[in-house]
């Protein structure tokens, strides 16, 4: 009897630690490589501070604030290849998944255009994210593509967030388990 419980427990600690240690890779999700590849160029304006995709580093980040609710972006691109039907997007990389921020879709353009400019108006879907990401854009064109990557640091408290407070919980829960799970083994029964 005592030893099924000392595998219970065993068991109990090892699920704990698994959890956390899921949990604590999926919300630090490590930096991928950075950078613009392909046949064009682009920038954003946040806060009177111009980024490109120079901006690629955990150091260097493009810095979105706090306050973003309804905050205007104002954007170039160019391409410098054949323009006539083209399709593009832009995301962020949180764990295994990107979150879409703005996308356009297979177009006619038979004037063959090669560069827009316009302003975008953030939506909500970024409001519950907090911390450092990769961004992600790519515009595919019937005469080439491009792919573009930098990091982007969205401002704020991530314990204000539905994600962070659930993190939170879920940590406090796993500590609390663990120290508990420990406890019991050495009082004698």
């Amino acid at each position: 009897m005592l030893e099924t419980r000392d595998r219970r427990r065993r068991a109990i600690r090892w699920a704990l630690v698994a959890g956390g240690v899921l949990l604590l890779l999926v919300l630090v999700a490590p930096a991928a490589s950075a950078g613009l590849r392909g046949p064009c160029s682009g920038t954003a304006t946040i806060d009177g501070v111009t980024y490109d995709a120079s901006f690629d580093t955990p150091a260097n980040p493009i810095v979105v604030p706090a306050d973003r609710a309804g905050l205007q972006i104002p954007y170039s691109g160019e391409i410098t290849v054949a323009n006539t039907a083209y399709r593009g997007g832009v995301g962020v990389k949180l764990g295994p998944f990107t979150v879409p921020v703005a996308e356009w879709g297979v177009e006619s353009n038979p004037d063959d255009r090669r560069g827009a400019q316009g302003v975008y108006r953030l939506d909500d879907r970024m409001d519950d994210i907090v911390g450092l990401y990769q961004l992600t854009a790519f515009h595919e064109a019937d005469g080439g593509e491009c792919r573009a990557t930098a990091m982007i640091l969205l401002e704020g408290n991530p314990l204000a967030t539905a994600p962070g407070a659930g993190a939170a919980v879920g940590a406090a829960l796993t500590l609390i388990g663990m120290v508990a799970a420990g406890i019991k083994k050495k009082l004698p029964l």
